[in-house]
């Protein structure tokens, strides 16, 4: 009795073992039924009872597992092919994540930051194209080739240990970006309500209202999240078409609003009434062409050179389903930021105001509508980057669900969003994810495309079992690029947050090869001949050992 019990309530048993309890079960029931059934105090047992709470027991599990299967995430094992999806998910996917509800904070910050219409229109231009060539030929290619996560497919290469860390700071980053999407949202809300929104330089919450606006964004966000990329890749495609045709009113709003005619046109506008090179805080650093050309590039570090996005394209039929990237580079970021800087210059125009926040600007500029606009582009973007946090956070604890996992992430943004200092200071939040991450994404790609035509080793970890090994030239790698990346970027102005990719992208990409190098030389991690002899030793003694049995 007690046998089947526990049998019932493990789902681990191998399979031997399970089908022995069943029979077992199945012919002792009647002699189970024809005796009363006591307890170990000797007092009877209603069998009724017992059977009520078995076959609770056993719906409980049943439902347990059937949400599992449905939203399986398929965390360390390739992705099936019937699980593959097409250009019409990924266009859909891309476009809505980056037309977001950042890129209506992050617009204005040109504006605000004395940019010329030249540096936006060309800087922002190339940036953005270097950007989609980046998921185009440094990711598709990876994702579709070993249909994996990003933390297995990392894991497998730095080891686990490393992974941890990785983990940490990738969960920790993805979850404050999907924050900053509430906090945009709660925005669009809050200018409905007349809740008072945070300024340019608040830190803090602005009221409690805010903060109770911000939990219900983060909520409904996270349980579509957590469905699985399936329903994110759906929602993106649903609300696309919305997203696009609320951009296009909200800049021909804007444009009627600044004034636009037959004496002054669109370049007249964006010359002598948006982008006019003058700042609105003297303070502020000013936004040229380069650095408007390095932003747009690696606003998306860590998704792109950083391989964050493994996790999603591994779901592509094809490499070139990277290509779908434009669609969010050209439509969401560089037509998005370009409009929500028309809009913010109609908030300087209409009422003097310099904060970002997008709910009070869109309301401005597009009233009901443009408040739906923000509403739905926070979304878009929170679900897919809450989907890849969340699978960080599983890849540290595999006992849990990803779908879990992407909860407890939620609940984590939430907590974020509730301090507009993210969204204030995002530039430059992405920035820092992008230069902290992106080490990790260059030595996969680097292991993968480049180490074979070295004849150097690949996936290091994996050789001798992940759970115990570190990648030594990795970790050197990572640690170095940071020691020298960050503080040049966080203490020379010059050279600022924003350029110090320009020196850790070339740094991690040296570092590894000619360490990995070296390590092999030394004898400190296998040749790839060394390896080869062991398998060719392991063979000769399991043919010697079948031999000897015979």
């Amino acid at each position: 009795m007690v046998r089947i019990w526990q049998s019932n309530r493990s789902p681990h048993h191998n399979s031997q073992h399970h089908h022995h309890d069943i029979q077992l079960d199945l012919s002792t029931s009647s002699t189970m039924t024809d005796h009363t059934d006591m307890s170990f105090s000797g007092n009877p047992v209603d069998p009724g009872a017992s059977t009520a709470t078995e076959s609770t027991r056993r719906r409980r599990s049943s439902i347990k597992d059937a949400i599992d299967e449905k939203l399986l995430a398929y965390e360390r094992e390739p992705v099936p092919i019937d699980s593959l999806k097409g250009w019409p998910s990924y266009l859909g996917m891309f476009i809505s994540r980056h037309t977001a509800g950042t890129e209506f904070a992050i617009g204005p910050l040109f504006v605000a930051n004395g940019a010329t219409a030249m540096d936006v229109v060309v800087g922002l231009l190339i940036g953005n194209i270097l950007a989609t060539l980046s998921w185009r030929f440094l990711v598709a290619p990876l994702a579709t080739s070993q249909r994996l996560t990003a933390y297995y497919a990392m894991e497998l290469v730095v080891g686990k240990r490393l992974m941890f860390v990785y983990d940490i700071m990738a969960c920790v980053l993805l979850a404050g970006l999907a924050g900053a999407m509430f906090t945009v949202s709660a925005t669009a809300f809050g200018a409905i309500s007349d809740v008072p929104m945070p300024e340019l330089d608040d830190w803090l919450p602005s009221s409690w209202a805010f903060v109770a606006i911000v939990i219900g964004c983060g909520l409904v966000t996270t349980v579509v999240a957590a469905f699985g990329f399936t329903y994110v890749a759906t929602f993106g495609e649903l609300i696309t078409p919305v997203l696009i045709a609320g951009i296009i009113y909200l800049c021909v709003q804007s444009l009627q609003m600044l004034g636009i005619n037959d004496e002054c046109g669109f370049w007249c506008i964006m010359t002598e009434k948006v982008y006019t090179g003058d700042k609105v805080d003297p303070n502020l650093p000013t936004f040229g062409f380069g650095r408007c050309l390095a932003f747009a590039w690696f606003v998306d570090l860590q998704l792109h050179i950083g391989q964050n996005d493994l996790s999603l394209l591994r779901f592509a039929k094809s490499p070139n389903i990277g290509w779908a990237s434009a669609g969010g580079m050209l439509i969401g970021h560089y037509f998005a930021w370009i409009v929500a800087g028309l809009m913010y210059a109609v908030q300087l125009q209409e009422t003097g105001e310099t904060s970002v926040a997008p709910g009070p600007i869109a309301s401005l500029v597009g009233g009901g509508f443009g408040i739906c606009i923000i509403v739905l582009a926070g979304w878009s973007t929170a679900n897919p980057v809450l989907y890849s946090s969340g699978l960080a956070l599983q890849h540290m604890f595999p006992q849990i669900r990803a779908w879990l996992s992407t909860i407890i992430v939620g609940i984590l943004a939430t907590v974020a969003a509730c301090f507009p200092a993210l969204t204030n200071k995002i530039m430059e939040f992405l920035s820092l994810a992008g230069v902290l991450l992106c080490p990790m994404g260059i030595m996969v790609f680097t292991d993968y495309f480049i180490f074979p035509r070295l004849t150097l080793p690949q996936q290091a970890a994996k050789a001798s079992g992940t759970e115990t090994t570190t990648n030594w030239p990795a970790a050197f790698t990572w640690a170095l690029t940071e020691i020298v990346a960050l503080p040049l970027g966080l203490l020379i102005p010059s050279i600022s947050i924003i350029f110090a990719p320009f020196i850790a992208i070339p740094l991690a990409l040296v570092t590894y090869i000619v360490s990995t190098k070296i390590s092999v030389e030394k004898g400190w991690i296998p040749s790839i001949s060394s390896e080869a002899e062991v398998e060719d030793e392991n063979a000769t003694e399991a043919v010697k050992d079948a031999l000897h049995c015979e």
